[in-house]
C-alpha cells in the first residue's frame, strides 16, 4: 500500500453528520446516505481525503443482529460531502461505519446508528446471537476457505491473526488466481458482538504479486482484540471478477481463561 501523509499523533475523532433521504427510512426501499465531515478543532468542512486501498471513503453497513454486511464506497459531492444510495434488507437497527483518512489528519473509523421506521420489535429481539464457528471450513461460491487462528486460542489485549488457506470448491486445488480487490488480495472487517470495537484489516502480502494480479492460496489478516468476547469477521476476496464474502465467528478468551486452558484447541473458535 502506498504511504500517504498524515498526523498519527492527532487521534481526535472528526465530527461526522449522517443524513438520509427520505428522512424516514424503510426496509427494502432505496435510501440515500449523505455524510458531512468536520475538523474536531476548527469545525471546518473537510474536503481533502487520501486514497487508501484505491478509495477515499470505505463504508460498512452491518445489521444489529450482524447477519447483514455490506462494504460500499460513497462518492464525493462538489461541496466536499459524501453520498451513496443503498437498500436495507429488513426492518431494524443498522450500524453505519465510515473509514477514511483526512488529508493531514489521522485515520478515522466512525460509527453511526440508523433505524428503519417500520421496525416494530425491541432491542432484545435484534441482539446478535453469535455462535463461534466449530467448522473451520466454509464454502462460498468458487472458494473453500480454511481458517486457522494465531495464536490459538485468541486472547484479549493481544493481536490476532486470521490465516486463510483457499482452495477451489470444485477441484480442491489451491487457489492461486486471486485478483487484487481495492489494492489488496483481501479485506476484512472484524467487529465485536457489542459493535463497539472493530478493525478494517488488510493482509500481509508481496506488493510485486499484487501488481501482477495473482494471489493465494494463503491470506492472513491481523487485528487487535481489546477485550474478551465473541467477534464476527467478514473477509472478502476477489476471484474471476466476483467479490466473495466469508463470515466467521470467533471467541476471544480473557487472560485468566487462557492461563487456565493453555493451548486448548477447542477454545480457539468456541
Amino acid at each position: 500500500m502506498t504511504l500517504v501523509p498524515g498526523d498519527p499523533f492527532d487521534t481526535r475523532e472528526y465530527s461526522l453528520e449522517m443524513t438520509t433521504v427520505p428522512a424516514a427510512v424503510k426496509a427494502c426501499e432505496p435510501v440515500t446516505l449523505t455524510f458531512t465531515i468536520r475538523h474536531p478543532g476548527t469545525n471546518a468542512l473537510i474536503t481533502g481525503y487520501e486514497v487508501v486501498h484505491e478509495k477515499r471513503y470505505h463504508l460498512f453497513v452491518v445489521s444489529r443482529d450482524m447477519e447483514f454486511f455490506e462494504h460500499i464506497h460513497p462518492q464525493q459531492l462538489p461541496d466536499g460531502r459524501w453520498t451513496i444510495e443503498t437498500t436495507l434488507p429488513k426492518p431494524g437497527d443498522y450500524r453505519i461505519l465510515s473509514d477514511f483518512l483526512p488529508t493531514g489528519g489521522s485515520p478515522q473509523f466512525v460509527g453511526r446508528t440508523l433505524e428503519t421506521v417500520d421496525f416494530t420489535g425491541d432491542l432484545e429481539s435484534q441482539a446478535p446471537r453469535l455462535t463461534p464457528d466449530v467448522d473451520v471450513n466454509k464454502t462460498v461460491g468458487s472458494v473453500i476457505a480454511h481458517l486457522e487462528l494465531e495464536p490459538a486460542p485468541l486472547v484479549e489485549s493481544q493481536f490476532a491473526h486470521l490465516a486463510f488457506t483457499l482452495t477451489d470448491s470444485k477441484s480442491g486445488r489451491p487457489v492461486t488466481d486471486l485478483q487484487p480487490y481495492l489494492g489488496a488480495f483481501g479485506h476484512a472487517l472484524i467487529l465485536s458482538e457489542d459493535m463497539r470495537d472493530y478493525v478494517h484489516s488488510h493482509p500481509y502480502e508481496d506488493l510485486d504479486a499484487v501488481s501482477k494480479g495473482l494471489g493465494g492460496p494463503t491470506v492472513t489478516f491481523e487485528g487487535y482484540m481489546p477485550k474478551a468476547g465473541r467477534y464476527r469477521a467478514w473477509s472478502q476476496f476477489q476471484r474471476n471478477g466476483e467479490v466473495i464474502t466469508i463470515p466467521f465467528t470467533v471467541n476471544v478468551l480473557t487472560l485468566d481463561e487462557a492461563y487456565r486452558n493453555p493451548g486448548a484447541p477447542a477454545a480457539s473458535l468456541r
